[in-house]
């Protein structure tokens, strides 16, 4: 393993072993989960207020960097554990993106476009790019909570749902050529 990164293993409820290889520092001042002292034996009760780190640097890969940053609001904001990166629910999320880009609105979850679609969706529709979805809509979506009204804080509450185990994100290009992304969570 290079230096500067973490590793972080999650095994999930299915037995599965994954891991993680973010950046030092993706979550947070320590260099490792075990460090950070914030906190303590498990999540938070109360997100920390107006948490907004710096984006983890990007991979090049748009796929890493979407779960990075979303394990990395999971962590520095609200000490919940990181998310596995789903791939094989990736091109069905890719299709999703694809599909609400033609349509101009975020349509596609639970229209049988694909499956697995996940139990929830976030989407992010046409920004300027990859990495603006990442640094700028996946933060404005956690900047939604907390809260339990979903109409006002679902994209928070996808986010931070503790039972979730693995995301999906999925990239597609609008005609206009604007970004669209969707990540399923499962």
């Amino acid at each position: 393993m290079k230096r500067g990164t973490v590793v972080v293993a999650v095994v999930t409820l299915a037995g599965l072993g994954v891991l993680l290889s973010l950046p030092s520092g993706a979550f947070g001042s320590g260099d490792d989960l075990a460090s950070d002292k914030r906190c303590g034996n498990g999540p938070l009760s109360r997100p920390r207020a107006n948490c907004a780190p710096a984006p983890v640097p990007s991979t090049g890969n748009p796929y890493d960097d979407c779960v990075a940053r979303i394990n990395q609001l999971r962590w520095v904001c609200q000490c919940l554990r990181p998310l596995g990166r789903w791939k094989g629910g990736e091109a069905c999320a890719n299709k999703h993106a694809k599909y609400d880009s033609k349509r101009g609105i975020h349509a596609g979850f639970n229209g049988g476009i694909c499956r697995p679609e996940g139990l929830a969706q976030n989407e992010c529709p046409a920004w300027p790019s990859k990495s603006g979805v990442v640094e700028g809509c996946l933060q404005a979506m956690w900047d939604e909570g907390p809260g339990k009204r979903f109409s006002k804080h679902g994209h928070y509450v996808n986010m931070s749902n503790p039972s979730y185990e693995r995301v999906a994100c999925g990239f597609a290009k609008g005609a206009d050529g604007k970004t669209w992304s969707v990540q399923n969570f499962r």
